[in-house]
C-alpha cells in the first residue's frame, strides 16, 4: 500500500526525519516539534490512511506491518532511502515494526507513548462498536482524558481543542480501519531484536502507555534510552513541544 507523505520544508541533502500521527489525529500533530527541526533536517509528515486526506486505494483492511512497509515504499518513491522516524501511539508501533522488519531504512527511532501491544481484543471490540454507532465524535470525552494531562485543556492553549476537533472530523471508516489493525498488532517478545538507536518518550500522566510500561519497553531494546515528560499525558508533543524538541534534538545529535 501507499502512505500519504507530505514534505514540510525544502531542505535537500539534509538528513530526513519522518513524523507519524496517532489514531484519530492529523499530520499536524507533530508540527510544533517538526518546525523547530526544519532548519537542519528535511521533514516529512506521514499520515495514517484516511486521517488527513481521503484514501485513494480500494479501502481494504491493513495491518501495522502493511503501514510500515507502505511507508518505506512511499518514501523510496520520493528518493528517501534512510530516515529517522518519530511516531506516537499507533505510529510508535509502526516505528517499532520498521526497526524489526526494515532496519536498513532507519537511522534512528523516536517511539512516543506506544506499546508492544495495545489493549485487548475485548477493549478494541468495544471501541469499534462505539465508533460504528456514534462516530468519532462520541470518543471526545474519554479521549480527552487519555490524551491530555489534568488542567491542560483549561489553559489558553489552542493545540488541545484543535486536536480534539480533528478527532471529531476524522473519517469514521479511517479510524475503524486503524483500530482493526491495532487488534492484530502484537510485538510481545520481539523487541530485543531491535538494533536501531531508539529514544522512548513517555508522558508522566499517560494512563495507557504509562512511564512504567514505557520504561519496560526501553529495557527490552538494547540501544535505547527513555525520557518522561512532566505534566503530559499521551500527546506530549502537543502539550510540551519545547521539551520534546529538546530531547529529540539531543538524541539526533548522537545517531
Amino acid at each position: 500500500m501507499r502512505i500519504a507523505v507530505h514534505p514540510l520544508n525544502d531542505n535537500p541533502g539534509s538528513p530526513a526525519i519522518v513524523f507519524g500521527n496517532a489514531l484519530g489525529t492529523r499530520v499536524s500533530l507533530w508540527a510544533a516539534v517538526a518546525a523547530r527541526l526544519a532548519d537542519d533536517y528535511q521533514i516529512y509528515l506521514s499520515d495514517l490512511p484516511g486521517h488527513t486526506h481521503p484514501r485513494t486505494d480500494d479501502g481494504a483492511d491493513f495491518t501495522v506491518s502493511d503501514l510500515a512497509a507502505g511507508l518505506v515504499t512511499s518514501l523510496a518513491e520520493l528518493g528517501v532511502e534512510k530516515f529517522t522516524y518519530c511516531g506516537v501511539s499507533i505510529s510508535g508501533g509502526i516505528g517499532l515494526t520498521l526497526a524489526l522488519d526494515h532496519p536498513d531504512s532507519l537511522n534512528g527511532l523516536v517511539a512516543c507513548s506506544t506499546a508492544a501491544k495495545f489493549g485487548t481484543a475485548e477493549t478494541w471490540a468495544e471501541r469499534i462498536k462505539d465508533v460504528e454507532e456514534d462516530g468519532t465524535r462520541g470518543q471526545l470525552d474519554d479521549t480527552a482524558d487519555r490524551w491530555f494531562a489534568a488542567g491542560f485543556l483549561t489553559e489558553d492553549i489552542s493545540s488541545g481543542p484543535a486536536i480534539l476537533t480533528d478527532l471529531a472530523m476524522v473519517d469514521d471508516a479511517a479510524y475503524l480501519a486503524c483500530a482493526r489493525a491495532l487488534t492484530q498488532y502484537d510485538l510481545t517478545g520481539r523487541l530485543e531484536a531491535i538494533t536501531t538507536p531508539t529514544l522512548f518518550i513517555a508522558g508522566a500522566q499517560d494512563p495507557g502507555s504509562t512511564p512504567e510500561a514505557m520504561t519496560d519497553l526501553s529495557a527490552q531494546v538494547p540501544d535505547s534510552t527513555i525520557v518522561v515528560i512532566p505534566d503530559a499525558a499521551h500527546l506530549p508533543m502537543a502539550e510540551h513541544p519545547d521539551i520534546v524538541f529538546d530531547h529529540i534534538e539531543a538524541f539526533l545529535s548522537r545517531v
